[in-house]
């Protein structure tokens, strides 16, 4: 009885006008599992920056933009992503093979098979490849919406051949809520 007059009393509640209920967004998984194979994507195209191809495995439309998951591999010495940050999402790190350095605001951090980084927003990184042979990272991004047309976006800028557009290489940052702070680690 106290069960019915409990759920009776918070349905009176609802029904008052001036009362809001906050409205949350269902989560719908995929309709259905699906596999990934090795060194290929889920994204429509092949994505490689500078010489590092970068296969996403989990797309943000398959998690309504919580998460994107993706591998980069092929990543050689002097390799990384000058020092930046991210106002509206975090990344996660997972050295699958090599020896990486990633700068965290004014802290070096060496990463080794196995290890990983959990890089919430607002905080300047960036990261180096440091190995003998070439590395490979596991990275999640969360919320993802749109990282892939990012990556995708960025792949175009740099290329192996020529020096990029600085200009260009900014806005992209800016449209995706980023900022560039300083210059790759050496």
């Amino acid at each position: 009885m106290k069960r019915r007059n409990f759920l009776h009393g918070t349905l009176t509640a609802l029904a008052i006008p001036g009362i809001t209920v906050p409205a949350y967004p269902r989560y719908l998984p995929p309709k259905k599992a699906f596999k990934v194979n090795s060194l290929e994507t889920r994204y429509k195209e092949k994505i490689i920056i500078t010489g590092a191809p970068i296969d996403f495995k989990l797309l943000s439309n398959d998690t309504e933009d919580r998460l994107s998951v993706f591998i980069s591999t092929n990543n050689r010495k002097g390799f990384g992503p000058p020092l930046h940050l991210h106002h509206s999402f975090d990344e996660f790190f997972c050295v699958l093979e090599g020896e990486f350095l990633f700068q965290l605001d004014d802290e070096v951090l060496s990463l080794n098979n196995g290890d990983t980084l959990f890089i919430p927003r607002e905080v300047k990184h960036c990261f180096n490849y440091n190995g003998k042979t070439s590395g490979t990272l596991l990275v999640g991004i969360s919320p993802a919406k749109g990282m892939e047309k990012y990556f995708s976006e960025m792949g175009k800028l740099l290329t192996t051949q020529g020096i990029p557009d600085m200009a260009a290489i900014h806005e992209l940052f800016k449209s995706y809520d980023s900022e560039l702070l300083g210059p790759p680690m050496k």
